[in-house]
């Protein structure tokens, strides 16, 4: 059975679950959930084999916020090794050091060639934010997916079940790059949208979907929903993945219940992972360190308005 480390500061309280690719499971704030719960979250249990696809992977995520590496989406079809969201996602985190509003943690492929290092914490402020390092450890240059599989929903998303529209705010400079359920780019010729409001304001009436913002030069996004702003920042990888599931995919095991909304900052514009063409690489020796936060605040509250 998995156990959890909590960290409790202020009106704030984490659930981290080292078992499960040291997954945020819980994110609680003022008394309210704001990552997303799958409907089968209760029956999930810790594996001690890597996904090889999308549906056993599906099976055992219960919500929440984890880091897919050591590649994202399909496992790549040279590699042996890899697994669906990459081994590391839902892999036994070792613990490195807790502390009243932190929890460190590590883990390694089973070559010993990839070492990942992250860092929960929790602010009096209430912010959220994971530190990550990726070493390559081995004499060969590595092909590195990243993604924060970072999933709002719960308590958060409950507004929209009544018809609320959620907004995004996002760096105009950012490109977006429509594309299919499974995180791949539409074909040449495939019906794109013509609107902006399809990707800035985010409703029920709408199918499931996935784009990516590339190259923003601000890498600030604010979600408005209800009585609340969450605010995802992040720095050391270049784009983000958006997907939206608004309880409109009518398929096992979505079965027009789950409710998610992911915020995903990552270092590849597309759900396709990284690949031995395009990398991105990781060279012998190198580390590499990126760090994203997440903030909830009431539209009421100034201090919103005093970082906008």
């Amino acid at each position: 059975m998995a156990t959890s480390v909590t960290l409790l500061v202020g009106d704030s309280q984490l659930e981290i679950i080292p078992q499960e690719g040291a997954v945020l499971a819980k994110f609680q704030n003022h008394g309210e959930q704001f990552l997303a719960e799958t409907p089968w979250a209760a029956a999930v249990v810790t594996s001690a084999t890597p996904a090889p696809d999308e549906p056993s992977w599906v099976k055992n995520w219960r919500g929440g916020w984890q880091l897919c590496a050591p590649n994202t989406g399909s496992p790549g079809e040279r590699d042996e090794d890899s697994a669906f969201h990459g081994a590391a996602s839902q892999a036994n985190w070792i613990v490195s050091g807790v502390t009243n509003d932190s929890v460190s943690l590590s883990w390694m492929d089973d070559h010993g060639e990839i070492e990942l290092a992250r860092r929960w914490n929790i602010g009096e402020t209430g912010v959220v934010s994971t530190t990550t390092s990726a070493t390559n450890h081995s004499g060969d240059q590595k092909v590195l997916g990243l993604a924060e599989h970072l999933i709002l929903g719960s308590d958060f998303l409950q507004p929209v079940k009544h018809g609320s529209v959620v907004s995004l705010n996002f760096c105009s400079s950012a490109t977006i790059i429509e594309l299919d359920i499974s995180g791949a780019p539409l074909e040449v010729g495939a019906k794109r949208s013509a609107s902006t409001a399809d990707f800035t304001r985010l409703s029920v009436r709408q199918p499931a979907k996935v784009f990516a913002l590339a190259h923003p030069q601000k890498k600030t996004i604010s979600i408005e929903v209800g009585e609340w702003v969450a605010r995802v920042e992040w720095e050391g990888l270049d784009h983000a993945l958006i997907w939206q599931e608004f309880g409109t995919s009518a398929e096992s095991p979505w079965n027009n219940q789950v409710f998610a909304l992911g915020i995903e900052p990552t270092n590849v514009a597309h759900g396709l992972g990284a690949n031995d063409v395009d990398g991105p690489f990781l060279s012998p020796g190198q580390t590499i360190t990126w760090k994203t936060s997440l903030q909830f605040f009431r539209k009421v509250d100034d201090s919103l308005e005093e970082r906008a």
